[in-house]
């Protein structure tokens, strides 16, 4: 019996050990689905209102437009320079750079709930809703309505507008509005700034949570400590 009991309870043992794995693996997937959902909600708004609008208005767009494979490259190119350009600027000892890795700081209680392929889901399903509805509704409807300048600069304003958090991330998300609009204008597709988008998010939402030190958010942290 006492040998039973022993052998019974090691195989008990064994068993815990075995499943402590699957809910370790499954625990965080279960915590991250609300802000998960509430990632892909915004995302499903955005898709929803370009449909509204593409919809309602007299708006003809090109989702592939000419030379594909040069839109892609060039997205992915774009997405890479940019991301530099900012990681350069949130890591210098600025006003500028001390307020975006403040943003950047704030962001990762957020994000750092998601598994790495939600952080894929949710960089993705901005780059194609948002764009859809910035660039393909909103910039083509305002050049419609106006012309091709006008049409961009309201498109990236009230794009900056609806990232705003300060003035500095107004300002980098007009830039990077204007680019991208200009980069659709040139290319006459959708293909090029959803891939540019996309692969910039990714990049940021991975730095945020998995590499801060990349935008120097170790510092602040090391300070605020």
């Amino acid at each position: 019996m006492g040998g039973r009991a022993l052998r019974s309870s090691g195989a008990q043992e064994i068993n815990k050990k075995k499943e402590r794995p699957g809910m370790e693996v499954t625990s965080p997937v279960r915590r991250s689905l609300p802000v998960f959902f509430f990632l892909m909600d915004i995302q499903l708004g955005c898709l929803l209102l370009a449909a509204l609008g593409l919809y309602l208005a007299p708006v003809e767009i090109s989702v592939f437009g000419d030379r594909v494979w040069l839109q892609l490259f060039l997205g992915l190119l774009g997405a890479v320079v940019t991301f530099s350009v900012v990681m350069i600027l949130a890591r210098s000892e600025t006003l500028f750079g001390n307020i975006l890795r403040r943003h950047c700081l704030q962001l990762t209680p957020l994000f750092s709930k998601l598994t790495s392929s939600q952080m894929v889901w949710v960089a993705i399903a901005a780059g194609i809703c948002e764009e859809l509805l910035f660039r393909g509704f909103l910039q083509s409807w305002l050049s419609q309505l106006s012309s091709p300048f006008l049409g961009l600069l309201g498109a990236s304003l009230i794009f900056a507008l609806l990232h705003c958090a300060s003035w500095v991330y107004f300002f980098l998300t007009f830039m990077i509005g204007l680019i991208l609009g200009i980069f659709y204008q040139m290319s006459g597709g959708l293909v090029g700034v959803m891939v540019w988008h996309s692969i910039y998010d990714l990049f940021a939402i991975f730095a945020i949570v998995r590499f801060p030190h990349m935008l120097g958010m170790d510092n602040e942290i090391s300070r605020r400590d």
